[in-house]
């Protein structure tokens, strides 16, 4: 493997946003665009990275503003600035010109986990891709739908001040529901309980740290874009896509979200779209001990019949 690192300005006009593109040992034959999650950083997918470049596909990924080693950086902590759904997406629009501009002819593939999967959505709708794969699709979730007060949301005098506890309650509703009372906050992270200590305690990570009021609208914001009847027509009717999901993720709505997006688009005309639910797993499938070979397989059969 060979590694190029990568930075540039964040669309926030703030930020200079870090990322990194893998190269396999022989010839790329195919380039995956990797989008984190909310509260993590993109080095915690090197298990998938690594499968990916020992099947022959280059992988590039960032740590979006607000997080990994930009928010290290520029000490902005779950925090994308003003307009944070466009910074979210004109972030990855920019890394996948320099993604492009090393690797101008291969198919390429964009890649979403959770927040990643709402980036992914409309970022698919601005740029020519190959394939989309949602993981850990954010959808039919109860806060980001209508728990969450948008109006007062707006209404916050000082939008780069730490929002208030209730919008945050607001927005994980319901996340620990079916995980026992003595469940920990983010138990739904993964039923693995090492896999839940390594993403509490990683400091890239910081989940946990305060959002701002303007961050929890841009995510609000974004998710509704995501998820928004226009998304669907936007499109193009060939484009295959692959949605990965755990029936007791809360993010999916224990996997009837995956469902959801999956009807949607074969209902709007999209003719190639395979969905994968694993039963008794919870939000990161791609990082259960248990399932992750055959996560990985599913992605990486999904990226080689695009070839």
């Amino acid at each position: 493997m060979a590694l190029t690192e990568l930075s540039f300005p964040s669309h926030n006009g703030r930020d200079t946003v870090y990322g990194w593109l893998y190269h396999p040992t022989r010839p790329a034959r195919g380039i995956v665009q990797l989008i984190h999650g909310l509260g993590e950083h993109s080095r915690r997918y090197l298990h998938l990275i690594t499968t990916l470049l020992d099947a022959g596909f280059a992988v590039v990924a960032d740590d979006h503003a607000g997080h990994g080693k930009t928010a290290a950086e520029s000490g902005f902590w779950v925090e994308t600035g003003d307009d944070g759904a466009a910074t979210a997406v004109a972030d990855e629009v920019t890394l996948f010109g320099l993604a492009r501009a090393a690797y101008p002819d291969l198919p390429y593939i964009v890649f979403g986990h959770s927040w990643g999967s709402m980036i992914a959505r409309p970022l698919a709708s601005r740029i020519e891709i190959d394939g989309l794969i949602l993981c850990g699709v954010a959808a039919q979730m109860p806060g980001a739908e209508s728990v969450v007060d948008r109006a007062a949301l707006a209404a916050e005098p000082d939008q780069s001040g730490p929002a208030d506890a209730r919008y945050v309650e607001a927005l994980f509703t319901g996340f620990g529901s079916r995980y026992g009372d003595s469940a920990g906050p983010t138990a739904w992270v993964a039923r693995d309980e090492d896999v839940v200590r390594d993403h509490g305690t990683d400091p890239l990570n910081n989940f946990g740290a305060p959002m701002s009021v303007r961050f929890v609208r841009g995510f609000v914001d974004l998710y509704h874009q995501a998820n928004a009847d226009d998304w669907y027509s936007s499109v193009r009717d060939d484009l295959p896509v692959l949605i990965l999901a755990g029936d007791q993720d809360p993010v999916a709505n224990f996997g009837e979200g995956a469902y959801h997006v999956a009807n949607r688009l074969v209902s709007s005309g999209q003719s190639d779209v395979r969905t994968r639910v694993y039963s008794g797993f919870r939000h990161e499938v791609h990082n259960e001990p248990e399932i992750r070979d055959d996560v990985e397989a599913e992605i990486v059969a999904f990226a080689e019949k695009l070839l």
